[in-house]
């Protein structure tokens, strides 16, 4: 990733009261996206970087295919975390063609 990214990345955690905040987020039991995943209803592309060091697209990745009723994977190559941000064209190509499939007619 690029310099700005990694600070665009990392922005929130800079913010006053974070730090209140991320602990009261832990305490809370934090986000649960697995249990909302299935409710979802639309096609849906899934951009995973293949050099993920936060979630592991091995682990992870085939559980949003296997979920989603009409997913796609793409592999962002040379990505982490952030694909939008690391690969930005790759990533704003990827959306529009998949916008532009026969998925939205």
């Amino acid at each position: 990733a690029t310099e700005d990214a990694l600070k665009v990345g990392r922005y929130h955690c800079l913010r006053e009261g974070w730090d209140d905040a991320f602990l009261s987020f832990m305490k809370s039991g934090g986000f649960s996206p697995s249990k909302k995943v299935e409710k979802i209803d639309v096609p849906s592309l899934i951009l995973w970087g293949r050099q993920d060091g936060i979630l592991d697209g091995k682990e992870f990745a085939d559980k949003f295919v296997e979920t989603l009723p009409d997913a796609e994977l793409c592999w962002v190559e040379e990505c982490g975390h952030v694909p939008h941000l690391e690969q930005p064209e790759f990533t704003a190509e990827k959306i529009a063609s998949f916008l532009r499939s026969d998925k939205f007619e």
